[in-house]
């Protein structure tokens, strides 16, 4: 048996917001046709299927929306749904800060700042808490991001999972042509495909003496060559190339990877072309569901199942 993880990130449809309190556009289309695909999948593994939603509630939000909590005064009812239906919740964070440029109001991806990143964290924790009585046992970084200072408040909150790293991706600052960063990611061209509890060390990593928590890395691969000839590098999201989608999938079930984990935001459903390849990816998944061995589980069963040593290659150490 092999778990698939399937994140949804539930954020604006811009990275860099501009003060706009528009809806997050293709939440609620997304929830609708995941319920409809979750029957589909159930019916292709002959077990219960749920999905892991992550919620958007750091300083970004706060600031852009008037409170950190947003998400829960205007999607309430739609994050009700989503937990009756057994799927569960846990936060994404991005380390989004307010700067002004050339006398505009815009953003800076902080890859460096201690203080502002662990401010992010932990408003995000504490909001999280306030609106559902406890603290989530999961947690990503924005960016494919992580950084030192975070680690402390995770453990303290009791995080069993955080699913950020991407194994093969190198450094960058920042993800898009005309954004701003300051810092770099971390190097993950070391980092295990498998979960694993990360080293105090090298938190990119196992090691001696490790951490809590799981980590449990985002699915990717190399899917073919850039222009330059170069190895062209991809995580498993929902919504790029189908072929680069079986590619991964093929490889990872190919290797016997522990867990196999796929992205997507909420906005995947409002642009054409990524529209239909999302529809594509779960055909695909469908398909694939009947002929191998997948069970598309929460991220705590998950979890239960690597505490107990019930997964292959996860490494304690």
């Amino acid at each position: 048996m092999t778990p698939i993880l399937i994140n949804v990130d539930v954020e604006p449809v811009h990275r860099v917001v501009r003060g706009e309190t528009a809806d997050w556009a293709g939440f609620e289309e997304l929830i609708a046709l995941m319920m409809e695909r979750r029957l589909r999948l159930e019916d292709a593994t002959g077990a219960p299927v749920s999905f892991n939603w992550n919620l958007r509630m750091d300083p970004q939000i706060e600031i852009a929306y008037g409170r950190a909590d947003w998400v829960f005064q205007r999607y309430g009812m739609e994050i009700e749904r989503i937990v009756e239906a057994g799927d569960s919740l846990g936060l994404h964070i991005h380390t989004w800060r307010p700067v002004r440029k050339f006398f505009r109001n815009t953003w800076l991806a902080e890859f460096d700042d201690a203080d502002w990143i662990s401010h992010c964290v932990q408003l995000s924790f504490d909001t999280f808490r306030e609106n559902l009585g406890a603290a989530p046992m999961s947690m990503s970084f924005g960016d494919n991001f992580m950084h030192a200072c975070a680690i402390p408040i995770m453990e303290e909150n009791g995080v069993r999972a955080d699913i950020s790293m991407s194994p093969g991706r190198a450094p960058i600052g920042a993800n898009a042509k005309g954004e701003l960063a300051n810092g770099l990611t971390p190097d993950y061209r070391q980092t295990p495909r498998h979960p694993f509890k990360p080293s105090a060390e090298d938190f990119t990593r196992p090691g001696p003496s490790n951490y809590g928590f799981w980590e449990i890395p985002i699915t990717g691969g190399i899917v073919g060559k850039t222009r330059k000839g170069e190895d062209r590098w991809t995580k498993l999201l929902l919504g790029i190339r189908p072929e680069w989608v079986e590619t991964l999938i093929t490889g990872a079930l190919d290797e016997g990877v522990s867990v196999i984990a796929a992205d997507c935001r909420t906005d995947v459903l409002t642009h054409p072309v990524n529209r239909e390849r999302f529809k594509g990816a779960l055909d695909y998944l469908e398909q694939t569901a009947r002929t191998r061995n997948l069970s598309f589980m929460r991220l705590d069963r998950i979890c239960d199942h690597l505490d107990a040593g019930a997964l292959p290659k996860a490494m304690q150490g």
